[in-house]
């Protein structure tokens, strides 16, 4: 299914294909030596999921501390057995409670304190190899050096937050890159706050990539003030969501845009899961968090910054990809059949 060669070691690599995400992720797992942390909202008992979980396995019975940490409510399917199998074999693994309206949305894997991978993808197979809406396209961010640090420490309030432990939210360390951010920061407003930062940050262009468009009101006016001031600003969706009535709502969110001067892109036969924002060709924005007010406000969800001319060269080339397979939304496509109140109602609900 995936081709395990070793990755060149980079300090950031952005990984943009299906295969080069699941195959640098799987062969930085089957190198650990000491420890694997992973945490993803999805693990689906599938052909992708049973792979990481046989590995996981594996390194735990070799005696490596494996620790593993799933969302309540997007591993819902995970068996039972699947789970004590991985228990009986040494894996520590743990579920979100899906209690209450927030999720856990970060997708987050460190090995050995060293490697880190954060991005978009789940472990299911549609990540992997598609579905009935294509291929997935989607990004992963692999990455040494001072930053897993802080990362790591992330990932053991999450894990000490799983078992009903409360603690403090560590805080990122800004001075290091990438730059990471969660939602727990600024009196938990970092996603919108990293967001409308962004956008007031471009000068010249402006090129976001998300599954989902639910933008606040607020961050509608500072697209609108971008174009205002000059900058080019493209938003890439897919041309299905893998839920109908997402598809309706997210309609009048994207005539507003039109309206406004945002070019939209639609992605034909695929699906775009990236979680992108590239600015200026110069500062490259990825991570977990949804264009929607569920990301931006409700779920934990991670994103990291980085002016690495490498990683925006990469993400420059996954946009050029993409926007060769795209054109602009029909007017059925602008047009919903659900009331725009409804869509207002449930914004932060999807």
């Amino acid at each position: 299914m995936f081709h395990f060669n070793r990755a060149k070691k980079l300090h950031q690599q952005l990984l943009t294909t299906p295969a080069t995400i699941f195959s640098n992720l799987i062969a930085d797992i089957q190198h650990a030596r000491e420890s694997i942390d992973a945490e993803f909202y999805i693990v689906e008992p599938d052909r992708t999921g049973q792979l990481l979980c046989d590995i996981l396995r594996r390194k735990a019975r070799q005696g490596l501390s494996v620790r593993l940490l799933v969302d309540g409510f997007g591993s819902r399917g995970l068996p039972r057995t699947l789970r004590e199998g991985m228990e009986g074999a040494g894996v520590d693994i743990r579920t979100t409670s899906i209690i209450g309206h927030s999720r856990n949305h970060r997708k987050m894997t460190i090995v050995d304190n060293r490697i880190a991978h954060i991005g978009g993808i789940n472990i299911a197979d549609r990540y992997a190899v598609g579905n009935h809406l294509g291929v997935w396209h989607d990004l992963q961010l692999r990455f040494s050096g001072e930053a897993v640090a802080s990362l790591r420490a992330l990932f053991d309030y999450d894990y000490l937050t799983a078992a009903g432990i409360r603690t403090v939210a560590p805080s990122p360390d800004s001075n290091i890159s990438p730059s990471l951010h969660w939602s727990e920061c600024d009196a938990g407003e970092a996603m919108q706050r990293l967001l409308h930062d962004t956008i007031e940050r471009a000068q010249h262009s402006l090129t976001i990539t998300t599954p989902y468009f639910f933008p606040p009101r607020t961050t509608l006016d500072l697209f609108a003030s971008a174009v205002r001031r000059g900058v080019s600003v493209r938003v890439i969706l897919p041309e299905r969501c893998d839920i109908w009535a997402i598809d309706h709502l997210a309609r009048h969110y994207l005539r507003q845009a039109a309206s406004l001067g945002i070019e939209l892109l639609v992605l034909r036969n695929a699906f775009v899961h990236a979680k992108l924002a590239l600015v200026d060709d110069r500062i490259a924005i990825l991570g977990s968090a949804n264009l929607d007010a569920r990301s931006l406000r409700i779920n934990r969800e991670i994103m990291a910054s980085t002016t690495s001319c490498e990683v925006c060269r990469k993400a420059s080339l996954f946009i050029k990809r993409l926007t060769a397979r795209c054109s602009p939304p029909t007017e059925a496509e602008l047009h919903s059949i659900i009331p725009s109140g409804v869509a207002r109602l449930f914004e932060a609900v999807l």
